[in-house]
Protein backbone atom coordinates (compact mmCIF):
# COMPACT_ATOMS: atom_id res chain seq x y z
CA UNK A 1 0.00 0.00 0.00
CA UNK A 2 1.40 3.37 -1.01
CA UNK A 3 0.16 6.90 -1.67
CA UNK A 4 -0.79 7.86 -5.22
CA UNK A 5 2.34 8.63 -7.23
CA UNK A 6 2.85 12.27 -8.09
CA UNK A 7 4.83 14.21 -10.67
CA UNK A 8 7.69 14.80 -8.19
CA UNK A 9 9.55 11.91 -6.57
CA UNK A 10 8.65 11.50 -2.91
CA UNK A 11 5.63 13.79 -3.09
CA UNK A 12 2.22 12.10 -3.24
CA UNK A 13 -0.05 12.95 -6.11
CA UNK A 14 -3.44 14.53 -5.60
CA UNK A 15 -6.49 12.34 -5.35
CA UNK A 16 -10.15 13.21 -5.24
CA UNK A 17 -12.15 13.19 -2.05
CA UNK A 18 -14.84 10.58 -2.02
CA UNK A 19 -17.13 8.79 0.34
CA UNK A 20 -20.40 9.71 1.91
CA UNK A 21 -21.72 12.80 3.62
CA UNK A 22 -23.78 13.31 6.73
CA UNK A 23 -26.54 15.84 6.17
CA UNK A 24 -29.57 17.37 7.85
CA UNK A 25 -32.38 18.01 5.41
CA UNK A 26 -33.87 21.49 5.33
CA UNK A 27 -37.40 20.15 5.85
CA UNK A 28 -36.45 17.71 8.60
CA UNK A 29 -38.88 17.70 11.52
CA UNK A 30 -36.05 16.53 13.81
CA UNK A 31 -33.29 19.01 12.94
CA UNK A 32 -31.83 19.27 16.44
CA UNK A 33 -31.70 15.49 16.95
CA UNK A 34 -30.32 14.99 13.44
CA UNK A 35 -27.61 17.59 14.02
CA UNK A 36 -26.68 15.92 17.32
CA UNK A 37 -26.29 12.61 15.47
CA UNK A 38 -24.08 14.25 12.83
CA UNK A 39 -21.92 15.79 15.55
CA UNK A 40 -21.68 12.45 17.39
CA UNK A 41 -20.74 10.45 14.28
CA UNK A 42 -18.19 13.11 13.29
CA UNK A 43 -16.23 12.84 16.53
CA UNK A 44 -12.76 11.36 16.01
CA UNK A 45 -13.34 8.61 18.57
CA UNK A 46 -16.53 7.55 16.79
CA UNK A 47 -14.76 7.50 13.45
CA UNK A 48 -12.09 5.24 14.95
CA UNK A 49 -14.80 2.95 16.34
CA UNK A 50 -16.52 2.87 12.94
CA UNK A 51 -13.17 1.95 11.37
CA UNK A 52 -12.78 -0.89 13.87
CA UNK A 53 -16.27 -2.19 13.07
CA UNK A 54 -16.34 -1.75 9.29
CA UNK A 55 -12.84 -0.98 8.03
CA UNK A 56 -14.02 2.38 6.65
CA UNK A 57 -11.21 4.91 6.92
CA UNK A 58 -11.85 8.12 8.91
CA UNK A 59 -12.15 11.44 7.12
CA UNK A 60 -11.17 13.47 10.20
CA UNK A 61 -7.40 13.82 10.51
CA UNK A 62 -7.71 13.86 14.32
CA UNK A 63 -8.96 10.25 14.22
CA UNK A 64 -5.67 9.16 12.67
CA UNK A 65 -3.86 10.01 15.92
CA UNK A 66 -5.50 6.96 17.48
CA UNK A 67 -2.87 4.27 18.19
CA UNK A 68 -5.08 1.80 16.29
CA UNK A 69 -4.58 3.80 13.08
CA UNK A 70 -1.25 5.54 13.79
CA UNK A 71 0.47 2.17 14.30
CA UNK A 72 -1.13 0.47 11.30
CA UNK A 73 1.54 0.64 8.59
CA UNK A 74 -0.89 -0.45 5.86
CA UNK A 75 -3.27 2.40 6.69
CA UNK A 76 -0.60 5.11 6.77
CA UNK A 77 -0.59 5.47 2.98
CA UNK A 78 -4.27 6.38 3.16
CA UNK A 79 -3.58 9.00 5.82
CA UNK A 80 -0.79 10.47 3.71
CA UNK A 81 -3.17 10.58 0.75
CA UNK A 82 -5.89 12.20 2.90
CA UNK A 83 -3.54 15.16 3.27
CA UNK A 84 -3.41 15.49 -0.54
CA UNK A 85 -7.05 15.45 -1.63
CA UNK A 86 -9.17 17.88 -3.59
CA UNK A 87 -12.94 17.95 -3.93
CA UNK A 88 -14.44 16.50 -7.08
CA UNK A 89 -15.19 19.04 -9.82
CA UNK A 90 -18.49 20.84 -9.33
CA UNK A 91 -20.12 19.90 -12.62
CA UNK A 92 -23.25 17.76 -12.95
CA UNK A 93 -21.46 15.59 -15.50
CA UNK A 94 -18.75 14.54 -13.05
CA UNK A 95 -20.04 11.01 -12.38
CA UNK A 96 -20.19 10.28 -16.10
CA UNK A 97 -16.67 11.65 -16.58
CA UNK A 98 -15.37 9.64 -13.61
CA UNK A 99 -16.81 6.47 -15.11
CA UNK A 100 -15.05 7.22 -18.41
CA UNK A 101 -11.76 7.61 -16.52
CA UNK A 102 -12.29 4.18 -14.96
CA UNK A 103 -13.24 2.63 -18.30
CA UNK A 104 -10.19 3.97 -20.14
CA UNK A 105 -7.82 3.12 -17.27
CA UNK A 106 -9.08 -0.45 -17.39
CA UNK A 107 -8.30 -0.75 -21.10
CA UNK A 108 -4.70 0.25 -20.32
CA UNK A 109 -4.37 -2.09 -17.35
CA UNK A 110 -5.69 -5.00 -19.40
CA UNK A 111 -3.17 -4.22 -22.15
CA UNK A 112 -5.86 -3.45 -24.74
CA UNK A 113 -4.59 0.06 -25.50
CA UNK A 114 -1.64 2.34 -24.84
CA UNK A 115 -1.67 5.08 -22.23
CA UNK A 116 -1.44 7.70 -24.98
CA UNK A 117 -4.40 6.26 -26.91
CA UNK A 118 -6.49 5.91 -23.75
CA UNK A 119 -5.77 9.52 -22.78
CA UNK A 120 -6.71 10.74 -26.26
CA UNK A 121 -9.95 8.73 -26.15
CA UNK A 122 -10.70 10.06 -22.66
CA UNK A 123 -10.06 13.62 -23.83
CA UNK A 124 -12.49 13.10 -26.71
CA UNK A 125 -15.11 11.55 -24.41
CA UNK A 126 -14.91 14.38 -21.87
CA UNK A 127 -15.03 16.96 -24.65
CA UNK A 128 -18.22 15.34 -25.99
CA UNK A 129 -19.75 15.10 -22.52
CA UNK A 130 -19.12 18.79 -21.84
CA UNK A 131 -20.15 19.98 -25.31
CA UNK A 132 -23.77 20.59 -24.27
CA UNK A 133 -22.65 22.57 -21.20
CA UNK A 134 -20.44 24.83 -23.33
CA UNK A 135 -23.31 25.36 -25.78
CA UNK A 136 -25.70 26.31 -22.97
CA UNK A 137 -23.16 28.67 -21.41
CA UNK A 138 -22.53 30.39 -24.74
CA UNK A 139 -26.27 31.00 -25.15
CA UNK A 140 -26.53 32.51 -21.66
CA UNK A 141 -23.49 34.73 -22.33
CA UNK A 142 -25.16 36.16 -25.46
CA UNK A 143 -28.25 37.28 -23.54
Amino acid sequence: TAPMPGPKAGVPGVSLAGGASLVVFRKSTQKEAAWQLVEFLSRPEQQVRFYELTGDLPARTEAWRSPRLANDTLSQAFYTQLLHVLPTPKVPEWELIAQRVIDHAETVVRGNTSIEDALQALDNDVDNILEKRRWLQSRVAKQ
